[in-house]
């Protein structure tokens, strides 16, 4: 190997492994997050029905958003259920995640040192409200990091999504996704996003360019990591005092967000009611005739390569290693949902 030679692989050997490391080597079970639900912390029922009988992928029990602030009775109530729900409640599948307050009203990470002194061992994440830099999330990654080392935790086990809800954020997007090892998604908080702007509240509309704009950053800036993308909770509810016709128009506007969250690249979708999961579902999650597509593009991309060919033609399109890039975030995802058999995925090489 001659000298030039030597230095140009130095050189790009380093380039190689500092985009490896960018990447986050993501657990399987995190890629099924097609509906959180989020619920109360300091309503058992609610948090009973959701732990145990919804069909969302995520649950998310709230210390924030549910909690007067200052309201130190609600408060200790809110945590009390939370740690009750972690250490009596059987979850089956659902990933088990909790909301503690913001850096604004929780700046000592109390929330986070009460719940996983507590049960730490059976919490796969939090979800950690209004980021603001990756500084925050390095110093949320750092009291986790201490919390695991105390109590004998495997390092780097609890997980972390955080909420995109400004300006401020969307501008730091990528450093944020790339801040900790521990993240597995960002979520975006359309509305707050939207105050964060200081626009007037009647002009908001899920559609709305600048909305848009900040939901492909979003998308791109998960991607960027290899983590997931959560769209938004849609706020309209079919609520007890509306008429028959308005509850309908609810949940079609529900699924209009859902579906445009599909569209933008999202993985899941925010829902606050068991309607809104089922939407969420039944847009989001990959439907069984893509992965029986996926699967025998695969296979016949694999038997190509194996012929000294770089590409095929499928069903009169051309099929090369860009489509099998993209096939292979679907074979990934449906090995995760179960969907994809052992055997399969052993002759795909998919893990």
């Amino acid at each position: 190997m001659s000298d030039l030679t030597q230095q140009a692989n130095d050189r790009n050997q380093a380039l190689i492994r500092r985009y490896q490391e960018r990447m986050v080597d993501m657990p399987a079970k995190y890629l099924v997050q097609m509906a959180h639900l989020t619920t109360p912390a300091t309503v058992w029922k609610y948090v009973q029905g959701a732990c145990t009988k919804s069909a969302a992928n995520l649950v998310m029990l709230d210390l924030e958003d549910s909690i007067p602030r200052g309201n130190e009775e609600k408060l200790a109530e809110g945590r009390a259920n939370v740690i009750r729900a972690y250490k009596e409640l059987d979850w089956g599948k659902r990933l088990r995640f909790f909301r503690p307050r913001g850096l604004e009203l929780d700046p000592g990470h109390t929330d986070i040192q009460h719940v996983i002194e507590a049960c730490g061992d059976r919490v796969d994440g939090i979800i950690y409200p209004k980021i603001e830099s990756a500084d925050e999330v390095r110093s949320i990654d750092a009291t986790l990091t201490a919390l695991e080392e105390k109590l004998g935790i495997e390092p780097g086990r609890i997980k972390l999504e955080v909420l995109i809800e400004s300006a401020a954020a969307e501008e730091q997007i990528f450093e944020i996704a790339r801040s900790s090892k521990r993240l597995v998604g960002l979520i975006f908080g359309a509305y707050d996003y939207w105050a964060s702007l200081g626009l007037l509240p009647e002009l908001y509309r899920a559609d709305h360019p600048v909305v848009d704009q900040a939901r492909g950053r979003i998308v791109r800036a998960a991607a960027h990591v290899g983590i997931l993308a959560i769209a938004e909770m849609t706020l309209n509810y079919p609520t007890k005092e509306k008429t028959e016709e308005e509850k309908k128009a609810a949940l079609a506007e529900c699924r209009r967000d859902a579906e445009l969250a599909r569209e933008y690249g999202f993985a899941g979708k925010w829902t606050g009611i068991p309607a809104q999961t089922e939407i969420a579902l039944d847009v989001l999650t990959l439907p069984d005739r893509i992965i029986d597509e996926v699967v025998e593009e695969a296979k016949l991309f694999i038997e190509a390569e194996k012929q000294g060919r770089g590409a095929v033609m499928i069903n009169g399109k051309m099929a090369d290693r860009a489509t099998d890039r993209m096939n292979r975030v679907v074979l990934k995802l449906a090995f995760a949902l179960d969907k994809l058999d052992p055997a399969t995925a052993q002759e795909l090489g998919v893990q």
